[in-house]
């Protein structure tokens, strides 16, 4: 890096050695200071410099203002004082090269920026991104403003932030503070987004970082100001005509979502393939407004004209023939989607992304009802780049028989019928007589023992009905559970002076409250555990476990008051090892609730005597 000779002026420079050696002064031919690393606000005459020699020979070059007052303007490196009187010249990370200017020109601040352009996907134009940096130059350029590096996003839809790494990547660089200024072209390459206060928030973010977000756009710099042409950052008209940009640039991408979906549903209706890769042992085939096919579509190629239309058609290679075997493993021998990938592993066929088979990709492929010739579109929902929704079945544009089947419609039939049947969901009531039947049967319950008899309900069913399979069994002797309920709850009332009932707790005295959570015993392995549900609700100050002997509530094995404040599991397994948890909470009475209802009964509400 080299400045400019019309730049430069020379001063007479002290410098202080360690204080063990005498001070030097050497004349202004030996040091030549740069007045770009000057203040601009101080005239040269009435500034003083001065060079504190450090032990490791590193200096801080300090500027002296009129009132004594010592500035430090950068840091001097590597300065070495030698007999033959040379040194490196003063270093500064913001200088490079420059046109020829004098000094007293310098005092005119230049804007230092940064550029930010883009396109979406949709338009697919490769030369969208160098018309817009060249715009923005030339706005620099007539109005004094260094570009000092340029950001942008080439096909990138602009609805949210996610996924443009050059914008992240502009963010990240002025919050480092090499730039004052951003220039892009308009408000809609910032983005489109559909919550105008998401645009407004990075802008702010910018502001934060002494950033200023210019939009070419709008008008040019005035130069007493910097503001927009026209424009004030105190009127009100500014942050009025940003607001009504922002909607406008979200309200265009809203449109044009409609329309684009209105125009796939129809390409759809008509036996079409809106859009997308081909599924497993399929092909794409192009297509025009006669139906004549044109080709073989590559991977990720487009339409040769926007008329035409794409159409699939059963790959001709080994692919269509691996989606037959697996229908007819899954129909006609039936086998099971695991069953099904040890088969084509043993077989050494590659799944469809490469890696290995998975009993998800199976069930995808069974489900697919392009296999059997139809057009299905619409069944998954992704508009605006928002939550991904998987819409119902009457939801779906379904055309059957638009191209040719890879599998007999029947077989297809055949499959989906057969998941249907399995996947038929339990109601309440069916799942816990099963369940009573296997455990009065075996006198245990296990997901292992579900899974090896017939006509049970999975494990998800139990999971999503109960929470678990212990919570399950509990489910099915309501009686025995109320019973002890019942008992633990009159002994409480015999200590205590007021005892009320709310929903499913007790409140005693007014001043705490109690839920009393009986459990039976649940087989596991060679001994039996028995799960608390803690209940983590504020209004429920203590859950008092109640572990009881047998199915028949015949005898209750001690208590666990669980209070709500000091636990914070919200299941709690005790079993006959758990000799930490019984020695933690465990009582063989009732003597820690009864103390402290008598405590109650003695004290009002507001704890006094």
């Amino acid at each position: 890096m080299s400045v400019c000779p019309e730049t430069q002026r020379t001063v007479t420079l002290m410098v202080t050695p360690p204080a063990s050696g005498p001070k030097t002064v050497f004349s202004s031919k030996i040091f030549s200071v740069s007045m770009r690393n000057l203040q601009h606000e101080m005239r040269f005459s009435k500034i003083f410099f001065m060079v504190t020699l450090k032990v490791t020979r590193e200096a801080v070059l300090c500027c002296m203002m009129p009132d004594e007052s010592i500035k430090p303007t950068m840091m001097v490196r590597s300065w070495r004082v030698s007999n033959r009187r040379t040194q490196r010249r003063p270093f500064h990370p913001s200088e490079k090269q420059c046109s020829p200017m004098t000094w007293w020109e310098w005092k005119k601040k230049r804007r230092r920026a940064a550029t930010f352009a883009r396109h979406s996907a949709e338009n697919r134009q490769e030369n969208s991104v160098e018309i817009q940096q060249d715009e923005m130059r030339r706005f620099a350029d007539k109005n004094n403003i260094e570009i000092v590096k340029d950001f942008w996003d080439a096909g990138k839809s602009g609805l949210n932030a996610e996924g443009r790494q050059g914008f992240q990547d502009l963010l990240g660089f002025a919050k480092k503070g090499y730039i004052d200024s951003i220039l892009c072209l308009d408000m809609t390459r910032w983005g489109r987004f559909q919550n105008i206060d998401l645009s407004a928030a990075y802008e702010a973010q910018c502001a934060e970082y002494g950033v200023e977000v210019i939009y070419v756009n709008h008008g040019d710099l005035r130069e007493e100001s910097g503001d927009y042409d026209g424009l004030d950052d105190n009127d009100m008209f500014l942050g009025l005509r940003k607001s009504m940009e922002r909607t406008m640039a979200g309200k265009y991408s809203a449109d044009l979502s409609k329309k684009v979906w209105a125009g796939a549903a129809k390409v759809s209706e008509q036996g079409n393939r809106a859009g997308g890769p081909p599924p497993y042992g399929m092909l794409r085939v192009e297509v025009d407004e006669q139906r004549n096919a044109l080709g073989v579509m590559k991977p990720k190629q487009h339409k040769s004209y926007p008329n035409n239309r794409v159409r699939l058609i059963p790959d001709q290679e080994h692919k269509a023939e691996i989606v037959c075997d697996i229908f007819n493993l899954f129909v006609t021998e039936d086998r099971s989607e695991s069953e099904i990938v040890a088969a084509l592993e043993q077989r050494n066929i590659p799944a469809p992304k490469g890696g290995k088979w998975t009993t998800s990709t199976i069930r995808r492929i069974l489900r697919n009802e392009e296999y059997a010739g139809s057009v299905v579109y619409n069944r998954v929902s992704f508009k605006l780049k928002k939550k991904r929704v998987r819409n119902p079945r009457e939801k779906w544009i379904v055309k059957p028989g638009s191209y040719p089947h890879v599998v007999e419609p029947a077989i297809f039939e055949a499959a989906q019928a057969k998941f249907d049947l399995r996947d038929k969901r339990m109601s309440r009531e069916e799942i816990q007589q099963r369940l009573r039947f296997a455990f009065q049967k075996y006198n245990m319950l296990s997901y292992t023992l579900m899974h090896s008899l017939p006509d049970m309900p999975t494990r998800r069913e139990v999971i999503k009905e109960f929470g678990s399979l212990p919570e399950a069994l509990q489910s099915l002797y309501p009686d025995v559970l109320d019973k002890a309920r019942t008992k633990v709850r009159k002994m409480i009332e015999s200590e205590a002076d007021a005892v009320f009932e709310h929903e499913d707790f007790l409140v005693i005295n007014e001043m705490f409250s109690v839920k009393i959570e009986p459990v039976l015993p649940f087989s596991r392995g060679y001994g039996h555990q028995w799960h608390f549900r803690i209940d983590d609700r504020p209004c429920v100050d203590i859950t008092l476990g109640v572990p009881l002997r047998d199915f028949k509530g015949s005898r209750i094995l001690g208590y666990f008051p669980f209070p709500r404040v000091l636990v914070d599991e919200p299941l709690i397994c005790i079993a006959h090892s758990s000799s930490f948890k019984i020695g933690l909470f465990g009582y063989t009475d009732l003597s820690f609730i009864l103390d402290l209802v008598r405590w109650t009964n003695h004290h009002d509400k507001r704890g006094e005597k």
